[in-house]
């Protein structure tokens, strides 16, 4: 199954609720939504009403952690980053969610070998900790687009590889502007979905957009039309071979690019007839 959708509330939808938005997301013919907590987090009564009206629209509902964290940094970044996490992953649970996505943290002064080590260790007190109060979401980790910042791909299967209950965000931009434009041809996305084949996934989580990038990476997204990425090409990959794929657009125009994206798997379904 693919599953297409917005992260966050569609902008178009005149009611700014989470609730609102999901109905929206339903009436624009999308069949998946991210819920952010960029800006501030919803109670457990809202979390549980979400999960109501979710399931009735028929929309898979996945949650993202707010943005700064850091969980390689001092004692008061990592405290800091840990309850940001574990409070993404109750209100996750409480609503449904399938992943709750975060982003990892910064190299900064440490090696990148001492940054794996800090970054596991605390995944897994936060996975063990959680798991000891029943909830065990998986925890997303996605792919960085910025070369400074811990999360390429090759990471970011190592650390799923390292600690349970994990598995990989593919941000589809952020790979795309990491590897200065590396993903051209239908072979070059075959080539994302083939190193994270060794975690043996039954289901791949994107994140799509257009990127502007330079030689450290990226550096803002843009809507697809105003990028570089082929993002047919992508469709023609995930068709081929039938991988089970939920595809959240971040593109700045969130929801147009959510249903232009269905536009374009649609014309890749036409074409492969």
């Amino acid at each position: 199954m693919i599953r297409i959708g917005p992260a966050g509330i569609p902008l178009s939808c005149k009611e700014r609720t989470n609730i609102d938005g999901i109905i929206y997301t339903r009436c624009l013919g999308l069949s998946a939504m991210e819920i952010r907590f960029a800006r501030g987090f919803i109670s457990e009564e809202e979390a549980k009403e979400i999960k109501k009206v979710a399931k009735k629209c028929d929309i898979a509902l996945y949650v993202h952690a707010p943005y700064y964290i850091n969980l390689a940094g001092d004692k008061r970044n990592v405290k800091m980053s840990r309850e940001k996490i574990e409070k993404t992953m109750k209100l996750g649970q409480l609503m449904g969610a399938k992943i709750a996505t975060t982003h990892l943290g910064f190299y900064g002064d440490l090696s990148k070998k001492e940054t794996m080590h800090r970054i596991v260790k605390n995944l897994r007190q936060i996975r063990d900790k959680m798991k000891k109060k029943g909830i065990e979401i998986p925890i997303g980790l996605e792919t960085m687009g910025k070369k400074e910042v811990f999360g390429s791909l090759e990471e970011i299967v190592e650390v799923c590889k390292r600690v349970r209950g994990t598995v990989p965000v593919l941000d589809i931009g952020h790979i795309h502007a990491r590897c200065i434009g590396c993903l051209k041809e239908k072979e070059d996305f075959q080539k994302v979905f083939d190193i994270v084949e060794e975690l043996n996934l039954n289901h791949y989580l994107i994140h799509l957009t257009g990127v502007k990038y330079d030689s450290n990476g990226e550096l803002y997204h843009v809507p697809i039309k105003k990028g570089d990425l082929p993002v047919i090409k992508l469709m023609e990959c995930i068709l081929e071979n039938d991988y089970d794929v939920t595809i959240i657009s971040e593109s700045p125009v969130v929801e147009h690019d959510a249903v232009y994206t269905q536009i374009l798997l649609d014309r890749a379904m036409e074409m492969m007839k």
